[in-house]
This record gives C-alpha cells, sequence and structure tokens, in this order.
C-alpha cells in the first residue's frame, strides 16, 4: 500500500491530490433502504442482478474496524455460496495490492467513501448489503467478522 510520511501528509500537493469530492446528484439515494427494492447500481458488478445470493461489502482504508476485517473476507468468501463484491475507499493501486495480499478470489472495486455512502444510503463503515436475486435484502453496519456471519446466514465455524 502506499505510505506517505507525516511531512509528505501535509504537502500541498498532496491534500490537493487527496480532496474529496461531492457525490454527483444522482449518486445519491433519495430513498430509504426497502427490503425488497431492486440494488441501484447493477453497473458495480453485472452479475448482482442475476445472482442468488450476493453480499456487496463497504470498507474504507481509513477506518480500523475495516481494516481489521480485511484478513477474514477470504474465509468468510470460502464459506459463502453467492456472489461477494468489495466496495473499497482506497486508491485502484492500493486496492490492487490488497487483493493480491489477501489473494482475494472476489472482485474488488475502487468507490469515493462519500460517493458509496450516499449512494447507497450507508452510515458506516465496514458495512454490507445482501441481495437475493438482485433484490436488497438487508443492509447494515458490520460489527465484527461473527457479525458478518451470522446476519448472512453463516456458521462461522463451519469445515
Amino acid at each position: 500500500m502506499s505510505k506517505l510520511s507525516f511531512r509528505d501528509l501535509f504537502k500541498r500537493e498532496t491534500l490537493e491530490r487527496e480532496q474529496v469530492s461531492a457525490p454527483r446528484p444522482d449518486d445519491i439515494r433519495e430513498q430509504p433502504f426497502i427490503p425488497g427494492d431492486p440494488f441501484p447500481d447493477f453497473e458495480l458488478d453485472s452479475r448482482l442482478a442475476d445472482s442468488e445470493q450476493a453480499v456487496i461489502l463497504f470498507v474504507s482504508l481509513t477506518c480500523s474496524s475495516c481494516i481489521d476485517l480485511l484478513p477474514e473476507l477470504g474465509s468468510f468468501s470460502d464459506r459463502f455460496d453467492g456472489l461477494l463484491v468489495l466496495v473499497s475507499s482506497g486508491l485502484q493501486e492500493e486496492n490492487e495490492e490488497l487483493a493480491r495480499y489477501y489473494d482475494y478470489p472476489f472482485a474488488v472495486h475502487t468507490m469515493e467513501e462519500n460517493i458509496y455512502k450516499a449512494k447507497f444510503g450507508l452510515e458506516a463503515t465496514p458495512a454490507a448489503i445482501l441481495l437475493e436475486k438482485g433484490l436488497m435484502t438487508q443492509r447494515f453496519t458490520i460489527q465484527h467478522i461473527g457479525h458478518l456471519y451470522e446476519q448472512s446466514g453463516i456458521q462461522k465455524n463451519r469445515t
């Protein structure tokens, strides 16, 4: 992952590069989450529309709870029978390195945190949206890896 020294963090070029853009009006979810609604962004991964079960995970690389969750996602993926998609606030290069480092067998997409929070109505990270055949069944903030297993209907210690 790219690292900056403390001094570099506050250089003008770094601050300008790291500026967060505001979500576009069409990126903002105007309606509250309603179970049974279609997922609002099949462009993220077209397989989401047809998958029997899918979990979309949202993480921020500035969130310690999210970072603690990252090493656990490979095992979760092995136990989950549906489609798993990870959306990360990291830069494209950081996300590619993340996928390589943890040897993720699932897609890792790049999206700014403020955009995915607005677009999907998320309050905090890490978060998940569960789908069945393209319809949202649940949205929640992940408390810990056991919580993700529980909400997804998977026994964590299954062999």
